[in-house]
């Protein structure tokens, strides 16, 4: 690779770590190339993308941008996964991956400037998703509005049980 080709990777890749929130590297050596295109797929699923790089680029297209705590992560073959969506997913899908093929071996990650351990990164994978969050905040703010409705309605339904009672008992009088 010329000069020319490698300062275009470089470019490439500071606008691709300006752009994710969230980038995992992993260690890769091993993986088959089946794996590695069934770990594309996953990741295009949840608007994510997997990229191989040369350290020596990555610590040069990482330098001037948050990213660079990254930096003590970038020894041997890495992987980067750029999370350009929900992270939840994301951590969901990388976690899951690493779990199930012991060759794909997560090292780290960055998320917004800071530096994630592969603990923190399974824990993030546990946390529930963007949509999940989303529906649970509608259920929390329609609660209040519910029970008003129950509250109102009690004594309309309470009025219509007694003129029931009261007609079954006119009807039992008349029946004897």
């Amino acid at each position: 690779m010329n000069h020319a080709e490698k300062a275009g990777v470089v470019e490439v890749l500071a606008g691709k770590f300006q752009q994710a929130p969230m980038v995992v590297l992993s260690q890769f050596r091993g993986m088959t190339v089946a794996q590695m295109t069934d770990l594309r797929l996953q990741l295009r699923k949840v608007d994510a993308e997997l990229l191989v790089a040369k350290n020596t680029l990555t610590w040069l297209a990482v330098a001037e941008t948050p990213a660079k705590v990254i930096e003590p992560l970038l020894a041997g073959p890495t992987v980067f996964a750029f999370c350009y969506g929900d992270p939840v997913a994301f951590a969901k899908v990388v976690d899951g991956f690493a779990g199930k093929n012991d060759v794909f071996e997560l090292k780290g990650g960055v998320m917004d400037g800071a530096l994630l351990s592969r603990k923190q990164i399974a824990q993030l994978a546990t946390m529930p998703g963007r949509d999940q969050l989303r529906a649970q905040l509608l259920a929390l703010l329609m609660t209040p509005a519910t029970m008003l409705v129950r509250v109102l309605a009690a004594p309309a339904q309470a009025a219509v049980q007694v003129l029931d009672a009261r007609q079954h008992q006119l009807e039992e009088q008349a029946a004897s």
